[in-house]
């Protein structure tokens, strides 16, 4: 059953990634947020993942003295369902480095760095899953990211797209379920108001190249300050605070041009202070707050896009009782070497009606200067 210090160093590795795991969700902006708020759960099972959403209200009925009420049931809930998805790091010691290293500690010093590499491989990655379309081609073993949700088709002059996709089973389409939407003098949806089953599965899908924000060009730079305001007021679809929006997490090119823009708008309160940013309280220096939201930016982000998260309306479960589940020591007798790995099993849920997409669907061959080819 493999060396005599395989046990040791099995115990060791296990401690070192339980230790080390709660680093590698701290270096990630969003990351750090849903372990912060607890949205980063344990040990599910089943053969899916599901949840109710509740998509729709009881109206209210005026009532006079001596009126007949009528009592009925009311279905309030629609079911959420995703498969689970998983992803495996691996890395081996051949019997060659166990007899160069045959003292303990110095076996367990090797192992020990080959847990740190591919936790940092892990970090590096799975920060980017988060933005991922886990229903694209090819994309049929990585988790449902943000972009899992975000489809959409052009719709000019009232400053937004209209989502055309499905997630987790349901149509985020507008009025997909029934109900009515007023928007009166505005442009359409999400402009105006109406019953909350018209939208409950719908994202918003800013379009900063469109014509409703004003600017001299179709461009972020020109409409980056508006567009991300109608993002944080638009989307705010409750009355508590858990129906606001955390932080704007955009590309770090589209971050310098905004700051940029920023520093021009001496009207606009800037404020950079833990009492009024989570993500400063955090440890985060590179951000900035506009109407009570965080903007800042994350590596990874698709380019001449940005994505607004409400992390009280997503989850990442896990099917384990941890996030990242070290395995090994195993002796492979048939290449003579010892064989390690970690692995994720889990998936993310989000009620997508929540969160924001900022991208240039006006005029898409340029998002960030406006010119078009």
């Amino acid at each position: 059953m493999g060396a005599p210090w395989s046990r040791v160093v099995n115990s060791t590795i296990k401690k070192y990634i339980r230790e080390r795991e709660i680093n590698v969700l701290r270096n990630r902006k969003l990351a750090a947020m849903l372990k912060k708020k607890g949205r980063i759960s344990f040990n599910w099972s089943g053969t899916a993942m599901d949840w109710k959403v509740k998509y729709k209200r009881v109206r209210l009925t005026p009532f006079a003295d001596g009126d007949t009420l009528e009592f009925s049931r009311k279905d309030r809930n629609k079911t959420a369902t995703l498969d689970w998805r998983g992803y495996s790091a691996t890395d081996s010691m051949t019997k060659g480095e166990f007899l160069q290293n045959r003292g303990t500690e110095a076996i367990i010093k090797l192992y020990s760095e080959i847990a740190s590499d591919l936790l940092d491989d892990m970090e590096d990655a799975f920060g980017e899953e988060f933005y991922v379309n886990g229903y694209a081609a090819g994309n049929s073993k990585r988790i449902h990211g943000i972009e899992s949700f975000m489809s959409a088709t052009q719709n000019a002059g009232n400053g937004a797209a209209t989502p055309t996709g499905s997630f987790a089973g349901l149509s985020c389409v507008p009025g997909a379920y029934g109900g009515q939407w007023n928007s009166g003098s505005l442009p359409g949806w999400p402009n105006g108001r109406g019953d909350a089953q018209y939208d409950f599965w719908a994202p918003l899908i800013v379009d900063y190249g469109d014509s409703l924000f004003g600017g001299a060009t179709p461009s972020w730079e020109a409409n980056c300050v508006e567009a991300i305001s109608f993002g944080i007021i638009k989307s705010k679809k409750s009355k508590s605070a858990k129906g606001q929006l955390d932080m704007f997490l955009i590309d770090d090119e589209m971050y310098r041009i905004y700051i940029s823009q920023m520093r021009q708008k001496e009207r606009i309160l800037v404020e950079r202070t833990a009492e009024k940013s989570p993500l400063i309280a955090l440890g985060f220096s590179d951000v900035v707050n506009q109407d009570g939201t965080d903007i800042t930016w994350e590596y990874g982000i698709p380019a001449a896009t940005g994505y607004g998260f409400n992390c009280d309306m997503m989850e990442l479960r896990s099917q384990q009782a941890q996030l990242f589940v070290p395995e090994g020591p195993d002796q492979d007798i048939a290449t003579k070497s010892w064989r390690f790995s970690v692995d994720f099993f889990g998936n993310c849920a989000w009620n997508v009606k929540f969160f924001v997409k900022l991208a240039n669907l006006t005029h898409p061959s340029d998002p960030l200067n406006g010119t078009t080819e």
